[in-house]
């Protein structure tokens, strides 16, 4: 019984703390936003906390009116971010949750007004955006997949995911539920006409901020504050444990709130995401505090049963998964989350989330308390106050720095047949880790975000990898296994083929055993493919060895 009263008050605690934050949007560069921060100031202040604000540049989008009808019919929807102002009437087509270019290639949707079914992986509604457009579509109705919810996913007209500036929605967007897209279906099948009105503004200089506040040499927990729709696991629940976290550790660790998160990197930025992070981190470095800065610990899209933590580097997930043992899932960081903005800067970061179980009410009106599994939010924060009490009490001594060259030889050694693999290992074995500076160092090098294939074909996130520049090995392991009839030629499917680090939008030399989902396993051909991909994987240690050589000197 003492069990269920504590997550109890556990939960009344955290549903007071937040109860500042308003139940619809809070976004980038808004007076909403803006009025959180104030509030969270003044909060940290109250625990006796110095509280400092950086304000930056943000793009801010917010919807001011939608109306989507049918005659007397007036059916609910929301704009989907960075919807342009617009207005469209037409009829309707639609074409499922179909997200391929080949899936649209017979479908002429000029002057019609496409609806949509979200693919299964919510985060890829751009691609059906994109392919809508090509499709000489005025509008895009998207339909959600589960009944009762509307949902907002941010929309550009991009191919990549760069960094910088990119290229704003041409046509308007809304989203209504899977009730309403169904009666617009049974409009489309009567062919009668849906107008659609969209009305929104855009500042493209608004501002945002971040606010810091406590000792952020120790650990240091963040989270973000900006949020679609009702938002409460993404991410009132994340700022409400770090108000509870600042009340329980006070000056003994720091305290970091981000907006724009969920957008508002400039121009249309096709990685609209973790701009406040992005910020905050540069900030750090140009004012050379990167060396001070402690762990950190973020918190976002926790709500769930099954605790995961996202950890930047080999070192820190190897002592998580001791420290932790078999109590949650400890796997590499994510694009997703704010930690990635740290983890590149070669900070030790992590992110403790549930992100696999939120999907279903991810950015949408149903995702509230009500959601929130609170007895595995608390075990989860209890776990969280552990990691912070074992770094206070330790600091980075507790990571396995010994793990950073244990994955860099265990890489080299698959490929110990390549001379520049050899010559790398020679030099690995005489690079020694003892201090958490010289671990920075090597992770801001050898940590880069990665995907493997082509965006519009392949639909998982990247991945957060270390060491750079050894992700191609296993592939040329693979096709060696086919071609000496180990393995089938069919399992070329495995491979990762075209490598891509995106953000900066590099695209590594790479070889295509599967060419837009068709597998090419004729003899001849693998086995140029082979020799070209042994030579990538030469050029691409020798890269390695450089920088190996450079950290030596």
């Amino acid at each position: 019984m003492s069990g269920f009263f504590g997550y109890v008050n556990f939960k009344e605690t955290i549903i007071r703390e937040t109860e500042f934050l308003d139940n619809y949007d809070i976004v980038a560069g808004t007076p909403e936003e803006r009025a959180a921060i104030e509030h969270l100031k003044k909060r940290f202040e109250e625990l006796g906390l110095e509280a400092r604000v950086l304000e930056f540049e943000a793009l801010s989008w917010r919807e001011n009116y939608v109306e989507l009808s049918a005659g007397d019919l007036r059916l609910r929807a929301v704009a989907m971010p960075y919807t342009l102002s617009g207005e469209v009437e037409g009829k309707v087509v639609y074409t499922g949750s179909r997200i391929l270019e080949e899936d649209w290639a017979s479908i002429d949707l000029t002057g019609k007004i496409v609806l949509i079914k979200i693919y299964d992986k919510v985060d890829e509604v751009e691609w059906q955006y994109l392919q809508a457009v090509r499709a000489g579509a005025d509008a895009v109705i998207f339909m959600d997949r589960y009944p009762s919810r509307v949902r907002r996913m941010v929309l550009t007209l991009n191919t990549d995911y760069r960094f910088s500036a990119g290229t704003p929605p041409p046509i308007p967007a809304v989203a209504v539920t899977l009730e309403d897209g169904l009666r617009i279906l049974k409009l489309a099948r009567e062919h009668r006409k849906l107008f659609l009105k969209v009305e929104t503004r855009i500042d493209p200089s608004g501002r945002s901020a971040v606010i810091y506040a406590g000792n952020l040499r120790g650990p240091v927990f963040s989270a973000h504050v900006d949020k679609w729709l009702t938002g409460f696991r993404d991410n009132v629940l994340g700022v409400g444990l770090v108000l509870h976290a600042a009340n329980l550790f006070r000056e003994r660790a720091g305290y970091i709130i981000f907006g724009s998160e969920e957008s508002g990197a400039p121009s249309f930025s096709p990685w609209y995401w973790t701009w406040g992070s992005r910020v905050f981190a540069e900030f750090l470095e140009k004012n050379g505090l990167l060396e001070e800065f402690g762990v950190l610990l973020n918190v976002d899209t926790l709500g769930g049963s099954s605790l995961r933590i996202s950890a930047s580097s080999p070192d820190i997930q190897a002592w998580l998964t001791d420290f932790m043992g078999s109590v949650v899932t400890v796997c590499s960081d994510q694009v997703l989350f704010d930690s990635l903005s740290f983890a590149l800067k070669g900070l030790p970061a992590m992110t403790f989330h549930t992100f696999p179980e939120i999907i279903p009410v991810y950015h949408t009106d149903l995702d509230v308390a009500d959601t929130v599994d609170w007895e595995s939010t608390e075990r989860a924060f209890k776990l969280l106050e552990h990691v912070a009490s074992e770094l206070i009490k330790r600091g980075a001594k507790a990571f396995k720095y010994e793990e950073l060259i244990r994955s860099i030889s265990e890489s080299l050694e698959k490929v110990s047949f390549l001379p520049s693999a050899r010559k790398a290992l020679n030099l690995v074995k005489g690079l020694k880790v003892e201090s958490e500076s010289e671990a920075r160092t090597i992770r801001r090098l050898l940590t880069r975000p990665m995907f493997w294939g082509r965006y519009d074909r392949v639909f998982k996130d990247s991945v957060v990898f270390y060491p750079t520049y050894t992700d191609a090995i296993d592939d040329l392991l693979l096709l060696h296994d086919i071609l000496s009839g180990v393995r089938s030629p069919e399992e070329v499917t495995s491979m990762r083929g075209l490598r891509r680090i995106p953000g900066y939008e590099e695209t590594l030399a790479s070889v295509e055993p599967v060419f837009y989902g068709r597998p090419l396993t004729k003899p001849e051909f693998l086995r140029h493919t082979y020799m070209v991909l042994e030579k990538i994987v030469e050029e691409d240690v020798e890269r390695l060895v450089g920088m190996i050589e450079n950290l030596k000197r």
